[in-house]
C-alpha cells in the first residue's frame, strides 16, 4: 500500500514537468513530422503531398549547399573544440596556483548568449577597425577579410565557436579526470613514468568513455549550428556560411514553407541520429 502512495506522490510531483515536456517538446516533434507530408504556407490550407517535400530537398541546390557548409563546420570545429577542452582540463587539473582562476576564465564565455558572442567576434573580425586587422596593420601586414572572404569566413565562425564552447568540454574532461584513482598515478610515478608517458598510458585510455560522450555531444551541437553564422555573417559572403538550420529557419519563417521546412528538419534529425549511432557503434567496437 505504501508503494502505491509513493508512486502516486512521485507522479504528482513530476506531472507539471511532464505536461510542459509533452506540450513543448514531444508534441511539436510529432506535429513537425505530420507537417512534413503537407504543402502549407500558413495562409492557405494544408495540401497532402506525401514524401514530395523530402524528394524536393535532394533536388534543392540550397539545401545541399547548406548541408555541405554544415558538414564543413562540423569537420573544422569538432576536433578543435575537443582538443581545446582537453587542454583546458589539463591546465585546470594541474598543480599550478592559477588553476582556479583559469577554470573561471575558460568557462566564462560559455555563459554568454550567442548574440553577445557573435557581436563581440564580429567586432574583433571587422575589416576596417577590428582588433585583428588593426594588429596586422601595426605589424606592417595586409588586412584579411575575416568575415567577407569565403575562404576565411567559416574558419572565423569556427574560431568564435571554440572560444565560446570549449569551456563546456573542459568541465566534462575535468570530471572524467577526477574519476581516475590517485593510486594509479602514484604507482606510475613510482615506476618512473614521466608526465607525457602518464598522459598517454593512463589519462587518455581511462578517459575513453568521457571522450566518446564529448565527441557525440560536440558533433550534435556542431550540426545544429545557427546563431554564430546568422549573427556574424548572415550566411554570407555569397552563401558560403549559410548552414542547414539557417536555411530551415529562412524557409519556414521568411518564405512560410512550413511543410518543406519541417521535412528538412526531420532530415537533419535523421542525419544527426545516424552519425551519433555510427560514432557510438564504432567506439564500442574499438573497445572490444
Amino acid at each position: 500500500m505504501r508503494h502505491n502512495h509513493n508512486a502516486r506522490d512521485a507522479l504528482l510531483f513530476s506531472l507539471p514537468f511532464l505536461i510542459v515536456y509533452l506540450a513543448f517538446l514531444v508534441l511539436p516533434i510529432f506535429y513537425g513530422i505530420y507537417l512534413s507530408f503537407f504543402d502549407w504556407n500558413i495562409l492557405s490550407g494544408k495540401r497532402f503531398i506525401g514524401f514530395l517535400n523530402y524528394l524536393d530537398a535532394f533536388k534543392d541546390d540550397k539545401f545541399l549547399s547548406s548541408l555541405l557548409h554544415t558538414c564543413e563546420f562540423v569537420l573544422i570545429s569538432t576536433p578543435t573544440i575537443i582538443v581545446a577542452g582537453f587542454l583546458m582540463a589539463l591546465i585546470v587539473m594541474s598543480s599550478s596556483k592559477l588553476k582556479r582562476g583559469a577554470e573561471t576564465v575558460f568557462f566564462m564565455p560559455y555563459i554568454l548568449s550567442i548574440t553577445v558572442v557573435g557581436t563581440l567576434w564580429s567586432w574583433i573580425f571587422q575589416g576596417s577597425f577590428g582588433i585583428l586587422n588593426q594588429t596586422l596593420l601595426a605589424l606592417g601586414l595586409r588586412t584579411v577579410g575575416w568575415l567577407t572572404d569565403p575562404k576565411t569566413a567559416m574558419w572565423s565562425i569556427a574560431c568564435a565557436t571554440v572560444w565560446w564552447t570549449a569551456g563546456f568540454n573542459m568541465i566534462l574532461f575535468t570530471a572524467g579526470i577526477k574519476q581516475i584513482p590517485d593510486d594509479v598515478y602514484e604507482a606510475a610515478k613510482l615506476d618512473g613514468a614521466g608526465y607525457f608517458t602518464t598522459l598517454a598510458k593512463i589519462t587518455l585510455p581511462m578517459l575513453r568513455n568521457t571522450s566518446i560522450l564529448v565527441l557525440i555531444l560536440q558533433v550534435i551541437a556542431s550540426f545544429k549550428v545557427f546563431g554564430q553564422s546568422y549573427v556574424m555573417t548572415g550566411g554570407g559572403p555569397y552563401g558560403s556560411t549559410r548552414v542547414l538550420v539557417q536555411y530551415i529557419y529562412e524557409t519556414g519563417f521568411t518564405y512560410f514553407r512550413m511543410g518543406y521546412a519541417s521535412a528538412m528538419s526531420i532530415l537533419l534529425f535523421l542525419i544527426i541520429l545516424f552519425v551519433s549511432i555510427f560514432q557510438f557503434a564504432a567506439a564500442k567496437g574499438e573497445g572490444k
